[in-house]
Formats: C-alpha cells, structure tokens, sequence
C-alpha cells in the first residue's frame, strides 16, 4: 500500500491523472460519474483504492478549496477543456444565429436575444475558471504544449470577437440596404398607384370630361356651318364675277361689229 501526503504533490497529481485514464479508457465510465468521483478524491476522500485498482492511500485531504482547485487544473482542464471549449463555439454560433434571425424575421424576441448571450456568457466564464486554474508548468514537455495550446485557444476567442464585430458590422450594412429596398419598393408601388389611377379614369371618364367632349363637338359642327356657308358664299361672288366678266366681254365684242 502506497501512501501519499496529499494528491497536489508530483506523485499525486500523476496517481490523480492515471486515475481518470483508468476511469475514462479502461472502466469505460461515464464523463460525469468521473468527474464527481475525482472530485470525491481531490477534497476529502483518503482511500483511493476504493475507487481504482491503484493501491494508495492519502494521509491528508486537501478540502474543497484547494481539493476543487486541483480538480479543475488535473481533471477538468487536462481531460474536458477541448469539450468546454467546444461548448463555448457552440453558444457563440446558436447567439449568431438567434442574432441573425432576430434582425431579419418577427419570429424571435428580445427574450431570446437576451437568453443566448446569457448562455454564452456562463459559457465564457466557465472558459475562464477553467483557463484560470491551468496546472502549472511543472512538469517539462507536455505541459509546455498544453500551455501553447491554451495560448492559441485564447487567441482563438480573440478572433471569435473579432468576427462577431465584422459579423455586426456586415448585418448592419444589410438592414440599411434593406431599409432603401422597402423605401424604392414604396416608390414604385406609389407609381403602380398613380397609373392604375390613370387607366381607371381614362376606362371610365368622368361627366365633366364627357361634357366638355360634346360641347367639343357642338363648337365643330357650328364651324363646319359656317365653313359650308362661307364656301357657298364664296361660289355666289365667283359666279357674279364670272357673270359679270362675261357681260362685259359680250359688250365689248358686240361694240367692236357695230362699228
């Protein structure tokens, strides 16, 4: 029988890490039950043997400050920090979503808006526990990359907010173009309006546009009048005159043979 200080020394941090390797990939546990069982074991459990096939027993418990502590540093962010993470994509896509459709359909209110960045934001702060408690760099390579690995996670949620604000950038450029579609479209149809307005008058005159027609026509008929009688008038004096030229030249040759 193995007996240890505490689990946050080297030997027990490594019985800890090969305990939830025994739980996860050997027993095929749960991820939940592993987790509570290791939690179990970093604050006031001392006999670890009743859990695992390791044979060692703790001499001192470390509580549930530093026991939780050590939980996060060896258990949660060595073994479940990529699944968090995956979490925190997965909230930042449905708020884009959620985001979206709150902009451009009636279907989703403020509640929901409000509802997903909430979510996000527990997601982001569980992130952030865990990213708090990352186990120091104490034992050679592989933390040293764990720690990169970190790095480039942080630096991934940088660009994350960076695209969520070019995200509502672009989403506000949308709705301002939209908003000049629906004023052209209430353009246009005041035109539709307009004609449909013309076309009815013009299928179905009004009285005053049919009065003011035959009064037209009267005025055109009086005129032709006058024209037929200023014609007739006309062919009266050419004929006096013709009459007239005639009687003269009848005149002048009679005068000429009796002479």
């Amino acid at each position: 029988m193995e007996h240890v200080q505490t689990l946050s020394t080297l030997r027990g941090r490594a019985i800890l890490r090969d305990i939830v390797r025994e739980l996860r990939y050997e027993r095929q546990v749960s991820s939940i039950t592993t987790l509570v069982t290791c939690w179990r074991l970093c604050t006031f459990e001392r006999e670890v043997y009743r859990y695992s096939k390791q044979q060692v027993t703790v001499i001192h418990a470390l509580g549930i400050l530093r026991g939780t502590s050590l939980w996060l540093q060896e258990v949660v962010n060595r073994f479940y920090f990529s699944t968090i993470n995956s979490l925190v994509y997965l909230g930042a896509a449905i708020l884009l979503v959620v985001v979206s459709g709150y902009r451009f359909t009636d279907r989703i209110d403020v509640r929901m808006v409000i509802a997903g960045v909430g979510i996000e934001a527990c997601m982001l702060f569980v992130l952030f526990v865990v990213m708090f408690f990352s186990p120091l760099d104490d034992e050679g390579e592989e933390e040293r990359n764990e720690t990169d690995e970190m790095r480039e996670l942080i630096s991934e949620i940088g660009d994350i907010a960076t695209d969520y604000a070019s995200a509502g950038t672009r989403l506000e450029a949308v709705t301002a173009a939209l908003s000049d579609i629906v004023a052209r479209q209430d353009e246009l149809l005041g035109a539709v309006n307009d004609v449909a307005r013309a076309v009815s008058l013009a299928s179905t005159p009004q009285p005053e546009f049919i009065e003011t027609i035959r009064q037209t026509n009267l005025a055109l008929q009086a005129f032709h009048a006058n024209v037929q009688a200023l014609v007739e008038a006309t062919n009266q004096l050419r004929r006096e005159e013709i009459q007239r030229a005639v009687r003269i030249e009848v005149e002048r040759i009679l005068e000429q043979r009796l002479r």
